[in-house]
């Protein structure tokens, strides 16, 4: 038998470890959520006035109200109408420790015909053919490449950006599969592009042109609310194909390039 001035200790450490431990929390997963141009840059503009860097902050809000809903934490990269250094994007979705950085345009081509969507990651070098043009345009006063703090943190620098491509195409893949179904569209693949503001990201990221703002009829849907919910939560259902794992059948290059 144990003395008194023991067995109550005793028995309040025997009722602490039959009790349900308390659960720790589990960290969500974090996207940074970037609307290309802003500011004095208003990217491409459709035939009835609509500007790239309207339609893709009105994009991101939305897309970012179906990513919260579905358990992820967003990061806006910008809330309102500024412009953010090219360079400068990726890195604030890294310093918020974001597990995927996302980039939202809207593509425009001499075609008015033109129609649909494409997704795009980041080349070390030239990348696709056909995806000059695009790059040309988002890539607009970038500048040179800022230095790196040092050669170590240069090389580092390159090496995470290596590491992340596998993943950036599979979630490249992810998106443009669910993108395709809502757009209605013959199979565009998804294409590898020297993007400027996929350059520093230390983690998988892609570019994402939701429609051609240069057809009237894709333009006029990115007016209109209904659309805009549908495109989010198509995004958002490819964010959560690619962690599920789900992501790997679709043709990397694109098959319909009319532009």
């Amino acid at each position: 038998m144990l003395p008194r001035i023991l067995l109550i200790p005793f028995l309040s450490l025997l009722a602490w470890g039959q009790s349900p431990q308390t659960a720790l929390p589990v960290p969500r997963l974090k996207i940074a959520l970037d609307a290309g141009h802003g500011g004095d840059d208003t990217g491409a503009k459709g035939s009835k006035g609509l500007l790239e860097k309207d339609a893709a902050l009105s994009i991101v809000k939305e897309l970012g109200t179906h990513l919260g809903e579905a358990g992820f934490e967003v990061v806006l990269v910008r809330r309102g109408d500024t412009f953010i250094p090219l360079w400068d994007r990726a890195k604030i979705a890294n310093a918020a420790g974001a597990d995927l950085f996302i980039s939202i345009h809207l593509n425009a081509a001499r075609a008015r015909s033109a129609k649909g969507s494409e997704v795009y990651f980041l080349s070390l070098d030239k990348g696709d053919e056909d995806a000059a043009a695009v790059v040309a345009l988002e890539n607009a006063g970038a500048g040179t490449q800022p230095a790196a703090d040092s050669v170590v943190a240069g090389i580092l620098e390159d090496m995470a950006q290596k590491a992340y491509l596998q993943d950036s195409e599979r979630l490249a893949v992810a998106v443009q599969l669910q993108l395709n179904r809502l757009g209605g569209i013959k199979e565009r693949g998804v294409k590898q592009a020297p993007f400027v503001v996929l350059r520093s990201a230390a983690m998988p990221a892609v570019l994402v042109e939701s429609a051609f703002i240069s057809n009237r009829k894709e333009e006029a849907k990115l007016k209109d609310k209904a659309f805009l919910k549908k495109l989010a939560a198509t995004i958002t259902q490819g964010v959560r194909r690619y962690f599920a794992g789900g992501a790997a059948t679709a043709r990397r290059k694109a098959v319909d390039t009319s532009r």
